[in-house]
């Protein structure tokens, strides 16, 4: 998993990099960073459950932005419902490891749109310290990622960022 965690070390650094004035370069690519640290972090969790090593790499491409945010979409959905419902959930070991699941989609379905907005919004103007926001956040979804990582719910939610829609 180093090369998640190298990508939101990077985006850290990006973030910091000009210490008085940031450029807004460093900014943008700090967010774009930051995303794809929790891009990556989702596909070799995912990639990690094949028994064939040498054919991770041609499965990791398989991977769609689209795709993983229409997924991380729906279950955040799902999620909030659950949250929401009356009576409210009980505390226990399944709400930790939902508010933990929530905190992942959300993260990757807002630092999609932050990475679009980075990438292609040359109008937007990014400070330091909403940068530093959106890579905390980032790295919240990491910890979240490693309490849950290896429950059966979080495995099942990485099978299905690969699902494609169906046409009916």
């Amino acid at each position: 998993m180093a090369y998640p965690e190298d990508l939101l070390e990077q985006a850290q650094h990006l973030a910091q990099r000009e210490p008085k004035r940031p450029r807004q370069a460093s900014l943008r690519r700090a967010v774009s960073s930051a995303y794809y640290a929790l891009f990556h972090l989702l596909i070799s969790e995912t990639v990690r459950n094949w028994k064939r090593p040498a054919e991770r790499f041609a499965l990791a491409r398989m991977f769609e932005h689209a795709t993983m945010e229409r997924v991380c979409k729906k279950k955040r959905d799902e999620l909030r419902a659950y949250f929401n419902s009356t009576p409210p959930p009980p505390p226990g070991e399944e709400y930790d490891r939902n508010r933990h699941l929530l905190m992942v989609t959300e993260s990757f379905v807002d630092m999609l749109q932050h990475r679009h907005s980075a990438d292609y919004d040359g109008a937007k103007r990014w400070s330091r310290v909403e940068v530093s926001e959106r890579i905390d956040a980032v790295g919240e979804a990491f910890s979240s990622w490693r309490a849950i990582r290896d429950h059966h719910d979080a495995q099942n939610f990485l099978v299905t960022l690969l699902l494609k829609d169906r046409k009916p």
